[in-house]
């Protein structure tokens, strides 16, 4: 039975039970695959645009900028990613969600450089601010036990999209959004892994297992800007509503989403056109769901890749879900125009 909070799956890490499918529209995690064939491009006819949010000042780099470092405005637990324009999605990979490639300009952001501990999230339940994790659901996938999910430098998981944010605003920060976790995962040159091209290696990621490990333990899978776990370990929440259409959108060269009602238009019109491998090979969601990137500890290695996009219902508190928080950096650099 599929709870409100609790997804479950078969122990083959990238496909849900059939009963669930029934009771839940989500899209599980899975391996990506290039997309061919007549459902490659849907019509963009729901592109009302949104409403956008006032950028943040951007300051203007300078040759020999440090991005890892703002002074007294630097928490040791951050670090820093200028702001710029990136190429964000893909061509011929991956599921119809992900295209096309295109370009995206953020304002610099501070980005916790690794998934937010254990150890850290206890401090926050010490306080009430944040409810406990999900004990549960580590059984209800396959994985044993949950205590072996809780040391203090394995990465929190089994907490909800709420959760997240509870978490990160009593830090004073928040969660980033798509556009600026991908944007700290593939920096300014476009790479397919936070490390570069190359496939995943178990040296730079924690992947294709059934447990986590400690935050940090594989830094030679560092992304471009520092930032560790950026592939494996949990998936990792976005601020942002998934939207199967937000690369298509007028806002799209900032990183906006479409709105509920747009959303929900769009996965109708993919239910009307039958592209229901746009998304993944789960059913379109029916609902609004949130987006989480990066991949897991039970995912394969392609599935890896930067721009994959997964989707769940916020309310999911999931043992392969976690999160990192971002904050506003406004004088932070700004890569030059290519």
């Amino acid at each position: 039975m599929c709870r409100p909070d609790t997804f479950v799956l078969s122990l083959a890490p990238f496909f849900v039970v059939g009963t669930i499918l029934t009771a839940c529209s989500s899209t599980d995690p899975e391996e990506a695959h290039t997309l061919s064939g007549p459902g490659a491009a849907p019509s963009t006819e729901f592109t009302a645009e949104t409403t956008a949010p006032k950028p943040a000042p951007m300051a203007t780099a300078k040759a020999g900028d440090d991005t890892a470092r703002a002074g007294s405005q630097m928490p040791s637990d951050m670090l820093g990613v200028p702001g710029g324009t990136f190429k964000m999605g893909s061509d011929r990979i991956g599921e119809g969600d992900e295209q096309p490639a295109h370009p995206v300009t953020v304002a610099p952001f501070l980005l916790d450089r690794t998934e937010v501990t254990n150890a850290a999230y206890h401090e926050c339940e010490a306080t009430s601010v944040c409810r406990p994790h999900d004990t549960q659901s580590s059984v209800d996938n396959g994985f044993g036990p949950d205590e072996a999910f809780r040391t203090p430098g394995r990465p929190v998981s089994g907490v909800s999209h709420a959760d997240a944010e509870a978490f990160c605003a009593w830090k004073g920060k928040r969660l980033p959004t798509e556009a600026e976790w991908e944007r700290a995962a593939r920096g300014s040159d476009g790479r397919k892994y936070p490390w570069g091209d190359t496939p995943a290696e178990p040296n730079l990621a924690v992947y294709g297992g059934t447990v986590t490990e400690d935050v940090g333990s594989r830094p030679d899978g560092a992304g471009p800007y520092g930032h560790l776990d950026l592939a494996g370990n949990v998936w990792e929440w976005a601020a942002d509503l998934y939207d199967p259409y937000a690369y298509r959108r007028p806002n799209a060269d900032r990183g906006i989403p479409g709105t509920c009602p747009q959303i929900r238009a769009a996965q109708e019109e993919l239910r009307r056109k039958m592209l229901f491998g746009f998304t993944g090979k789960n059913p379109i969601p029916d609902g609004c769901d949130h987006v989480l990137r990066g991949g897991a500890f039970n995912y394969g290695g392609p599935g890896l890749r930067a721009a994959n996009r997964v989707h769940h219902p916020g309310t999911f508190r999931l043992v392969m879900s976690g999160f990192r928080c971002a904050r506003d950096w406004p004088d932070g650099p700004i890569d030059p125009p290519k």
